[in-house]
């Protein structure tokens, strides 16, 4: 062996030795070691160098030929095959343990984290994530009032837009409501009821009734009412300006807001429009017949009407 060889193989072992230092022996990680493979074949190699020193006659051909089949079958079964060897896996079935986030967080100060230490970092964070949750939840709750003022703010616009200048009468203003945000008089009424007829629609089983007062006294504010919005929408078409569309049935309500009671409570929201019962059939001829899904059907009745022999009519006697 030359020199190369030696110090190559010197390098190979010393490698070997760090290897083992590190991750221990082949043979514990369930592998098998080549080297002692290696060690086993120099020596059977050396052992049948000496056999064959020895003379032991002459063999024929043939027992030859048979032994360098049998190898030559051999290897062709068995193919050799390479091994992984992975260097991450254990030989226990224990798994590892992944450090979690607050360790990883407290190894990075260069000391390993004391038992204390980890369970006040867990009480910690247990604290705010409860204070969070009870944030998130004072914040929702504010968020759902919120919406709820803005949405009956939003129905009762049309009233408090009128009581911009209200004129309250002494009866109205006191010490207590004088500095009241909410609104007072007139408009504090028809907001109740407003809030009122909200609550009993949604159990209404029947239409309201509207405020009794004698018939031909509602004609009249009715037409009256028909009257002043033909007008107004009139002047609106003439200026340019466009109004809001309105469903079928239903009027426009000028003083919407003013008054402690709305014109709708007295003459209706809407106008009531007369179903059609009876489609129309067209002209009125004299036909023959009845038109039915199984053709048209002729009576006795008409066949004698044509041939002019209806019922006979007697005169009166004198």
């Amino acid at each position: 062996m030359s020199e190369e060889d030696a110090e190559y193989r010197r390098a190979l072992e010393i490698q070997r030795r760090n290897f083992e230092a590190q991750f221990g022996s082949i043979g514990d990680l369930g592998f098998d070691d080549k080297l002692d493979e290696v060690d086993q074949d120099e020596s059977s190699l050396s052992e049948d160098s000496e056999e064959e020193n020895k003379f032991d006659g002459f063999t024929s051909e043939g027992e030859d030929s048979s032994e360098s089949e049998e190898e030559i079958t051999f290897s062709e079964d068995n193919p050799p095959k390479p091994k992984v060897i992975k260097l991450n896996t254990t030989t226990s079935d224990v798994p590892h343990l992944v450090p979690s986030k607050i360790e990883r967080k407290l190894l990075k100060s260069g000391r390993a984290a004391t038992l204390a230490e980890i369970e006040n970092v867990t009480k910690r964070a247990s604290k705010q994530t409860l204070k969070q949750a009870n944030k998130t939840a004072k914040e929702e709750a504010d968020n759902l009032e919120n919406d709820l003022k803005l949405q009956r703010l939003l129905k009762e616009s049309h009233i408090l837009a009128n009581n911009v200048d209200p004129q309250f009468s002494g009866a109205d203003l006191t010490l207590k409501t004088i500095d009241f945000e909410d609104p007072t008089g007139k408009s504090r009424k028809r907001v109740l009821s407003s809030r009122l007829q909200e609550l009993s629609t949604t159990n209404l089983t029947k239409d309201k009734k509207l405020e009794s007062m004698p018939m031909n006294m509602r004609k009249g504010m009715i037409a009256k009412r028909d009257e002043k919005i033909a007008k107004y929408e009139k002047e609106a078409r003439n200026a340019g300006i466009v109004l809001s569309k309105l469903k079928k049935g239903q009027v426009r309500d000028l003083n919407a807001g003013r008054g402690s009671t709305s014109s709708s409570e007295r003459l209706g929201a809407g106008k009531k429009h007369n179903k059609v019962t009876k489609r129309p059939r067209g002209l009125k001829i004299n036909g023959v017949g009845k038109s039915t899904r199984n053709g048209l059907v002729i009576s006795q009745n008409d066949i004698d009407r044509i041939n002019n022999q209806g019922k006979k009519k007697f005169g009166k006697k004198r």
